[in-house]
C-alpha cells in the first residue's frame, strides 16, 4: 500500500534491529532544514495510521518552526518498548516521545525523564487540558509527562448480531455472560459471543472499581483482594466453557486488529479502549457501535475511568529540551495538528481538541466522542495512576488467565500465583 505524500518528509533509511530476541522494524525520516537549525528526534508507537498522521503533524510543525529540524522513529508498541531501554542506555533516546502509562513510572522511578514544569506556562500551554491529563504525570512538584489523550474501556459490538440475540440495555455482568453465550451457541462451532477479556488488566480494574476497590494501594501494593481475582478468573472460565468467549488457543492467535474475533466474524462483541472502534470498523463491513461495559446489578458506580493513558515525555538526557517542549505544545494545542491526528492517539485531551475533531469526525469517531462525553459527565475527574511494575503485572495476568483456560490452573491457584508474583514485582 502506498504512503501518502507529506510535505517536507523524505525516507532516509530503513533498518532492522534485533532487540531482546525480537525483530523490530524502525523507519527513520527527517525534515529538510537549514544547516544552522536545531535538530531533535521524535518517537512514538502505534499502527500505520498513527505513523502517517504523526509524520504529517510534524511536517506542519516544521513548516511553522523552520529553525527546528525533526527526525522521527516509530514502531508497533511491543517493538518500540523492546528498543527504548536500549536507546536510553546508549544515550540515543528521542528528544521527545510517546510513553504509555504501562511503563511510564518505571522510567520516572529511575530518574530518566525530564521535569517539564519549567516549560509549562512558557513553551507548553496546559490551560485547555482536561483535569488529570497533567496531574497523572506528576511526581511531587515535578511534571514528568503530559497526557496526549483521554480514553476509557468500552464494549464494541456488531449491531446486527447483537440485535438478533438480545439487547445491551441495563447490561449487568450476568446479562453480558448470558448474551455472549447465546450469541456463541447460535453461531455454531468456532463461534463466540465476545473476546476473552480475562487477561485485560484495565478491564479487571473496572471490575474491582465497581466493588469499591482499586488496582493499586499506594506505590507498592495491590488495592484489591485475592477473592476479587478468583471471581474474575472464574467468570471468564465460565464464558469460555459455553462459547461465551474463545479458548486460549484462539485468543493467542488474535493479536492485531485484523485478527480480532470481532473482525474475523467469530465474535459479535469486543472489549477494548474506546478509540479502537475506529480501527475495527475500518476493517469491517458490518456496522459497529460502542457501549459501556457491564455493571453489577444495582451498582452505584459503573467503574468507568476516563484517563490519560499515553503521554508526551522528554528524556532527562535530551540536549534540546526547549525545542522538544515546543513540539509537545504544538501536538497538544495546534488546531491543524489536532485535526491531522484525529483519534490516532486516543480520545481528545481537551474541549478544544474535542471541538476540532467534531468538525471532521467520521461516524465511528463521532461515536467515540459521544461515548467519552457521556462518561465524562459522571466519571471522576482525577483517576488513579498505574505504578512501577504495572507492565509486568499486566503480562502476568494475561498469562495466568490463559493458564486457567488451558486447564493448567484453577482460578484460585492462578489468583494465589498472581498475588505472590505481585509481591515480588512491587517490592
Amino acid at each position: 500500500m502506498s504512503r501518502p505524500n507529506m510535505p517536507g518528509l523524505n525516507r532516509r533509511d530503513l533498518l532492522k534491529v534485533s532487540v531482546g530476541g525480537a525483530a523490530a522494524l524502525w523507519l527513520s525520516t527527517s525534515n529538510f532544514a537549514l544547516a544552522d537549525s536545531t535538530s531533535i528526534k521524535a518517537g512514538w508507537y502505534g499502527g500505520q495510521d498513527t505513523h502517517d498522521r504523526m509524520q504529517k503533524a510534524i511536517a506542519q510543525f516544521t513548516a511553522k518552526n523552520p529553525d527546528i529540524a525533526v527526525s522521527v522513529e516509530f514502531a508497533p508498541f511491543a517493538e518500540f518498548y523492546d528498543r527504548l531501554p536500549v536507546e536510553y542506555s546508549g544515550g540515543t533516546a528521542p528528544d521527545m516521545h510517546r510513553h504509555s502509562m504501562t511503563y511510564l513510572f518505571d522510567y520516572v522511578k529511575r530518574g530518566l525523564l525530564a521535569d517539564l514544569s519549567p516549560f509549562i506556562g512558557k513553551s507548553i500551554d496546559i490551560s485547555a487540558l482536561y483535569p488529570g491529563v497533567v496531574e497523572i504525570g506528576k511526581d511531587g512538584d515535578q511534571v514528568h509527562a503530559i497526557g496526549n489523550n483521554q480514553i476509557a474501556v468500552a464494549l464494541f459490538y456488531n449491531k446486527a448480531k447483537v440485535a438478533a440475540a438480545g439487547s445491551l440495555d441495563n447490561l449487568t455482568w450476568d446479562g453480558f455472560r448470558d448474551l455472549a453465550i447465546k450469541i456463541g451457541k447460535a453461531g455454531g462451532a468456532n463461534s463466540y459471543g465476545t473476546n476473552d477479556g480475562g487477561g485485560f488488566f484495565a478491564f479487571l480494574e473496572l471490575f474491582v472499581t465497581q466493588r469499591g476497590k482499586s488496582l493499586y494501594s499506594g506505590d507498592n501494593a495491590l488495592g484489591f483482594e485475592p477473592k476479587d481475582l478468583v471471581d474474575w478468573l472464574d467468570y471468564w472460565e465460565s464464558m469460555r466453557k459455553d462459547q461465551g468467549a474463545p479458548p486460549p488457543s484462539v485468543t493467542a492467535e488474535s493479536a492485531g486488529f485484523q485478527n480480532a474475533p470481532l473482525v474475523k466474524g467469530t465474535a459479535a462483541m469486543q472489549v477494548g479502549w474506546s478509540q479502537q472502534i475506529v480501527f475495527y470498523q475500518a476493517l469491517m463491513q458490518d456496522e459497529l457501535d460502542i457501549h459501556a461495559c457491564p455493571v453489577p446489578a444495582g451498582a452505584a458506580d459503573n467503574g468507568h475511568l476516563i484517563r490519560a493513558l499515553d503521554f508526551w515525555v522528554v528524556p532527562e538526557g535530551s540536549r534540546n529540551k526547549e525545542a522538544a517542549a515546543k513540539l509537545v505544545n504544538f501536538l497538544l494545542n495546534d488546531e491543524g495538528a489536532l485535526a491531522t491526528l484525529g483519534l490516532s492517539l486516543g480520545g481528545p485531551a481537551s474541549d478544544k481538541a474535542a471541538s476540532v475533531l467534531a468538525k471532521t469526525a467520521d461516524v465511528p469517531s463521532g461515536k467515540v466522542l459521544t461515548y467519552l462525553a457521556d462518561l465524562r459527565g459522571h466519571a471522576p475527574s482525577a483517576t488513579p495512576r498505574w505504578i512501577s511494575g504495572h507492565g509486568e503485572l499486566e503480562s502476568t495476568l494475561n498469562r495466568l488467565n490463559a493458564s486457567v483456560g488451558f486447564g493448567q490452573a484453577t482460578p484460585q491457584a492462578a489468583a494465589d500465583s498472581f498475588f505472590t508474583e505481585a509481591k515480588r514485582i512491587l517490592g
